[in-house]
């Protein structure tokens, strides 16, 4: 397709103008280029962000049960099954039921864990490893954290933990 270039002279300057249906082709092939510019850069860019956000959120939401449960309790393990269920994969949950003192959660009345802090995600194949600490708290405040080591996997859709290191003080 040919365009035709008309050239005019106004105040010192020299403006070219094309027929009215090329400006438009013009727009729209500008305008699509953008909206695939911007599809592009939210799969590379974005689609990764929300999933590690979630992952982070399921690790920092888990920390805040952890204070649940009692693993001295005689029903740790049913304590653990209502609070753990919606983080942990049912293969690790069921590993902690029938060793409740291999899994986390309160050990002694006081300190107690209160929190997981994320300090760094890495990719993992298609889940995250995150490295963190679990805060300890009393009554009278904080009483240090532990490090952790979480697997953050997804399944059937939806991020869960499948491993989860944390050194025990003796």
């Amino acid at each position: 397709m040919l365009y035709k270039l008309t050239a005019l002279s106004c105040c010192g300057r020299i403006i070219f103008s094309m027929p009215r249906s090329s400006n438009r082709t013009i727009l729209i092939l500008i305008a699509a280029a953008l909206l695939v510019l911007g599809v592009g850069a939210y799969i590379v860019f974005g689609i990764p962000a929300q999933e590690r956000g979630a992952a982070q959120n399921l690790v920092e939401d888990f920390g805040a049960q952890l204070q649940k449960v009692s693993l001295l309790d005689p029903n740790a393990s049913s304590t653990m099954a209502e609070a753990y269920s919606p983080y942990v994969q049912e293969a690790l949950l069921a590993q902690w039921q029938r060793d409740p003192e291999s899994a986390p959660g309160r050990l002694t009345s006081s300190p107690w864990p209160a929190a997981i802090v994320v300090d760094s995600m890495s990719k993992q194949g298609s889940g995250y490893v995150v490295s963190g600490r679990v805060a300890l708290e009393t009554s009278t405040g904080s009483a240090g954290q532990s490090p952790v080591v979480i697997l953050v996997v997804k399944e059937d859709g939806r991020w869960k933990i499948a491993a989860y290191q944390e050194p025990r003080s003796e």
